[in-house]
């Protein structure tokens, strides 16, 4: 769920006209040490000629960032944006460039050397594949939906599909991270094995249009809800299913408690608690990571769900004072960090329920359409998640659905991926896309209901 991954550490570079062609064109690459074995890659695509530089910064999984002019020449850069409070100089020397980076008050060198290193990613799919995949729009009036139907060579009636729902933030069909290309692996998967599936982009993004920025939880369910109507209207499939992971997990919960439900649906690492209690528990984890003590997380997790639930039915309450403050986090006048802490915490009642999505999924509990399934369910998670743990999510979604099938996969991380820590720092170090264990099950249960 990317909206609640830690913001991304986004840079702009600038350059101006008037650059002259020289050793400095082509790709280059470096790493920012941010201390505690931490680095951050980045990649500089730089053309002269056309006096243009564009960034990626793949351990985000950041792309194609377009750079603004501030300073160019054929053997140096001299880079800036002022709005990020950020820029970057650096000058050709014994085959490398030579630099240093500065944001927020931070200064560290930079290294670019040419070319780049390309990550392995063995499991992404390569033609000639072994069955057909369709372009399709799917659309009504407000919505138009572009995907890709993936269909096994031998198709009757009887052949299962699978719509395959993203988790939060803006995704492409293949649900693309880091470059790991989840959702192709998936439908690669599934296709060599008799089963059918379509993945979207979702609104607002890639060649899908709609709008994004009032859209809730609830908006994504109503497009998963359309695409599965509309191959069950296509008459070509036998049982139609919901493959979601992360929210997508929680839309197939809410599809799955629908008057007119899929066939079955499976979450992968989908979210069993209140949105709030999932927020909690993030920035906890994110305190943790940075030396904080026990203790300070545990107060500041018990205060951030205080805190998002009073915003939750006192909406109308604009002015956040310090007394309210005072009396959801008891703390907060302990130290000087406390008091940071209590600042952050006002900032995030009026920052983080201020937008549409977040309100929503601050509020809704998956809970309420589990108890209410009625139809196969298979239930994932990865021992070593650390965005929807299994040792919080677990045993409500049992306890909430005691027919399903439940599995928590022993090394394996939000992204389905063998881990050694399970952070979001790792998911881009990893080659393997998805575990294979995972794909076998998922395989195996669908197969099973034919």
């Amino acid at each position: 769920m990317r909206r609640a991954l830690a913001q991304i550490f986004c840079i702009f570079v600038c350059i101006s006209s008037g650059a002259q062609t020289g050793a400095i064109d082509g790709i280059w690459s470096g790493k920012l040490e941010l201390g505690g074995n931490k680095t951050l890659k980045l990649v500089f695509h730089i053309a002269a000629e056309d006096s243009a530089i564009v960034m990626d910064s793949p351990d985000q999984g950041v792309k194609g960032i377009v750079m603004e002019p501030v300073g160019f020449w054929s053997d140096s850069i001299n880079c800036r944006s002022t709005r990020l409070m950020m820029s970057y100089a650096g000058k050709l020397k014994d085959g490398v460039i030579e630099g240093t980076f500065f944001q927020r008050g931070f200064k560290i060198p930079l290294i670019l050397h040419k070319g780049e290193k390309k990550v392995n990613r063995p499991q992404t799919t390569v033609p000639p594949f072994p069955y057909n995949q369709e372009s399709v729009i799917i659309s009504n009036d407000s919505v138009s939906l572009a995907g890709t139907l993936t269909v096994p060579e031998q198709v009757d009636g009887s052949v299962p599909v699978v719509v395959l729902v993203s988790g939060s933030g803006l995704q492409s069909r293949d649900e693309e991270l880091f470059e790991h290309k989840p959702f192709a692996v998936m439908a690669d998967y599934l296709a060599r094995n008799g089963i059918a599936s379509l993945r979207y982009d979702d609104r607002g993004f890639g060649e899908s249009k709609g709008d994004v920025i009032n859209a809730t939880t609830a908006d994504f369910a109503a497009d998963a809800r359309m695409v599965m109507e509309w191959l069950k209207s296509s008459g070509r499939f036998g049982k139609t299913g919901i493959i979601g992971h992360s929210e997508g997990g929680q839309i197939a919960y809410m599809l799955g408690a629908e008057a007119n439900p899929p066939d079955f649906i499976i979450s992968v690492a989908g979210p069993s608690v209140k949105g709030s209690r999932t927020i909690a528990f993030q920035n906890k984890n994110a305190l943790l990571k940075s030396g904080i003590d026990t203790i300070t997380a545990n107060n500041f997790e018990v205060a951030i769900e205080k805190a998002f639930n009073y915003k939750l039915t006192h909406q109308k309450d604009t002015l956040i004072t310090d007394s309210l403050i005072a009396s959801l986090y008891p703390q907060y006048n302990q130290n000087t960090f406390t008091a940071h802490l209590s600042d952050m915490l006002k900032n995030m009642l009026v920052s983080e329920t201020s937008s549409p999505w977040m309100t929503y999924f601050l509020g809704y509990d998956p809970c309420d359409d589990m108890k209410n399934l009625k139809i196969p369910v298979f239930i994932i998670y990865g021992e070593k998640d650390k965005q929807v743990p299994p040792y919080l999510n677990l045993e409500p979604a049992r306890k909430y659905v005691p027919g399903a099938k439940t599995v928590s996969y022993p090394g394996l991380n939000h992204l389905m991926q063998h881990a050694v820590t399970g952070e979001v720092e790792e998911y881009s170090s990893i080659e393997e896309t998805i575990s294979p264990d995972v794909l076998a099950d998922i395989t195996t249960f669908i197969n099973t209901l034919k």
